[in-house]
Parts: C-alpha cells; sequence; structure tokens
C-alpha cells in the first residue's frame, strides 16, 4: 500500500496477529493455486492489544521459525497492518481524477484525521460518485492513514528477520480482497447490496463490506477473543491461562457460561451498532450476507447471538474455496486450519508487485 517492489516476485502474505504469526504463498497464473502456509504462534502478550509490539524479539524470532526450512519461495512479504495507529475512514471530496486526488490528498484529508497529518502515511480508494442537490459534483472515497512510525516499526521488525517487506496493507483491504476473489459471484448484485466479512481475532474483530467489486467500508472493534478471555479471569478472580482453559474446555459451565454471555452480548452489539450505522447511509444499502471467520468465531454463543441480531444470513467465510490444488507443502490439517484461520493472509498472498490500494 504505501511502498511496493519494483521486481516482480512471488509474494507472501504475511499476517502478524496477538496469538500467532501465519503466512501463506499463493502461485498467479491462468489459476490461482495454493502453495504453501505456515503458522507459529506467539508468547502470550507479544503484542498488546492496540497493536503495539511489546516484545520484538519474540516476534523476530518467530518470524525466522515461520520461514526456516524453506517453506516459502521467497521472503519478500505483504504485510498487513491494524491497530489504534490504522484508520480508514470514508469521506466526500469534489471528483476528480485519480492523479488529481493522489496530488491534493493530504489537503483533503487532514480535517478528517485523529493523527498529525505529517505523521502519517496516506492511501486512497476511490469508491464512486455522490448523490448530491448542488451544483458541485462529488464523489466518495476511502480514505486510509497509518502512523509513519507505526509503519516503521512494521517494516523494520520483517527486515530484521531477514524478510524483504514489499508492500504493506491493512488487515482490513486484505479480508475483502479475499472475499471479491473467492465470492466474485456475490460482488455484481444490485446497487447497494453489500456483503460482510467478519473476522474475529484474538487481538481484534475486523469488519469488511465489500459493495460490488470494492470494500466501501471497514472498522475494528477491541472486543476479542482475548478481550473475552480477560472478562471471564475478572469475573472469576483467576489468572489469565486458566480462565483461556476454561473458556475452551468448559463454556458450558454454569460458573462460565454467564460471563461469556455477557461478553458476548457487548461484542455483538458493537456489530450490530455498526452495521445499523453503515446501513442508514442509504436509503438503497441492505446487506445480503455475513461471512465470518477467525479463531474467536467458535467463542461459545457468539454466532447464534450474532444471527439473532441480523437478518442477513451468517455463514462461514472460506477463503480458498477458488484456491487450485493444494501445494506439495499443503496437507489436510493446513488446509482445514487455514480456511478458518487464514482469510487475512490468503487475502494479503493475493496482492502482487504494482498493486497500489
Amino acid at each position: 500500500m504505501f511502498f511496493d517492489s519494483l521486481l516482480r516476485r512471488p509474494l507472501i502474505g504475511l499476517d502478524i496477529g496477538v496469538s500467532g504469526i501465519k503466512a501463506v504463498e499463493i502461485h498467479h497464473g491462468h489459476q490461482c493455486r495454493l502453495i504453501a502456509y505456515n503458522r507459529v504462534p506467539l508468547p502470550w502478550n507479544s503484542i498488546q492489544l492496540d497493536g503495539d509490539i511489546k516484545d520484538r524479539q519474540a516476534l523476530v524470532e518467530a518470524l525466522k521459525r515461520l520461514f526456516r526450512n524453506g517453506v516459502f519461495s521467497s521472503k519478500k512479504v505483504v504485510t498487513g497492518i491494524s491497530g489504534n495507529s490504522v484508520m480508514t475512514k470514508k469521506i466526500t471530496v469534489p471528483k476528480m481524477s485519480e492523479k488529481e486526488l493522489s496530488h491534493q490528498l493530504y489537503f483533503e484529508a487532514e480535517q478528517y484525521l485523529p493523527f498529525n497529518i505529517q505523521d502519517v502515511n496516506l492511501d486512497f480508494a476511490i469508491l464512486g460518485p455522490t448523490t448530491t442537490t448542488g451544483s458541485t459534483a462529488m464523489m466518495d472515497v476511502l480514505l486510509v492513514a497509518a502512523k509513519k512510525d507505526y509503519v516503521r516499526s512494521v517494516t523494520s521488525l520483517v527486515e530484521e528477520a531477514g524478510l524483504v517487506p514489499a508492500i504493506i496493507d491493512t488487515q482490513a483491504f486484505a479480508l475483502g480482497n479475499a472475499f471479491e476473489f473467492n465470492y466474485s459471484h456475490l460482488t455484481d448484485h444490485a446497487l447497494g447490496a453489500a456483503n460482510v466479512i467478519v473476522d474475529f481475532g484474538a487481538g481484534s474483530t475486523k469488519l469488511s463490506v465489500v459493495e460490488a467489486d470494492k470494500t466501501v467500508f471497514a472498522r475494528e472493534f477491541a472486543q476479542c477473543g482475548i478481550g473475552c478471555t480477560q472478562r471471564l479471569a475478572e469475573k472469576m478472580a483467576i489468572q489469565l491461562p486458566e480462565a483461556e482453559r476454561l473458556k475452551i474446555a468448559q463454556s458450558t459451565s454454569p460458573f462460565v457460561k454467564p460471563a461469556i454471555a455477557e461478553y458476548v452480548a457487548e461484542w455483538v452489539e458493537e456489530i450490530v451498532r455498526t452495521l445499523d450505522f453503515f446501513v442508514s447511509q442509504s436509503s438503497e444499502r441492505t446487506l445480503t450476507g455475513i461471512y465470518v471467520c477467525g479463531g474467536a468465531s467458535q467463542t461459545d454463543g457468539l454466532i447464534q447471538a450474532l444471527e439473532s441480531k441480523v437478518s442477513a444470513p451468517v455463514q462461514p467465510f472460506n477463503p480458498i474455496q477458488n484456491l487450485a490444488g493444494s501445494g506439495k507443502k499443503m496437507n489436510a490439517q493446513a488446509i482445514r486450519e487455514i480456511s478458518f484461520l487464514g482469510a487475512v493472509a490468503v487475502g494479503l498472498s493475493l496482492r502482487e508487485p504494482g498493486d497500489c490500494q
């Protein structure tokens, strides 16, 4: 997103999350093919829930292990970023060409950002014309901003592990990219029809909305798998590792279930409030489907609670259903894992040098 490689070599999608790091390699040809996948867990609290890196050396070592033994054919990576240092926002500006907007972007964006304009990298996607009653033609733009020091920190981390940062992307856009590739038959609906992808992660929940063939809205929530564990630990006055064990192994226990249910209700309420806001922005807008993924989606009662609050059907998101084959370095367990946990990494690996979004 913020800088591209000049050499067209295979790019590896690299998803650095709170609980672990995942990487995916896809061969881009007549038919995209899944070549390799690997995942390495991270020590607890190596990355804080707000995205800040707390144990840099642990991440460097994990990245080195991830690429050890020749699992991947390249060390050029597309890295996804998220957290408090990244922001996406839809803005409306006078209609202009992409080139003109790129020249005026910092001037147009300054009024919308909570950051100092000099401290951020900016990118954008033109969504299309806006219906207005005035004489000036306007258009909607999805603005993406990331703090420069955060981008530099991630880039240097990747380089320290012996990898080559080719593209920096946002995890929210990666989700949209994976959806557009795998569910292209759903992206040509009538104007206003939208599909939602929700990635319930360990450290945050990411929501992306796709209309036609574009990601038009993105939001990140603090509610997450670890947040649920923390709530359970507080309620039961126990340590986090024990709370995590109980959340997974004894979720239906009368001592555990109420705390999980309380957190799930708040979690779902945030998602529903966001979807209501998104839909309210246009009288023609409707939600046609909600696709869920991520390890925290298995939290007891979460999907059922979401289904009870939304009118659109809720179903699993499979980020590899349109990828051919499984690759020589894949196995059945890896295929199951990537279809469940790998949506962001797949979306990142579908990018190619020269992409600018």
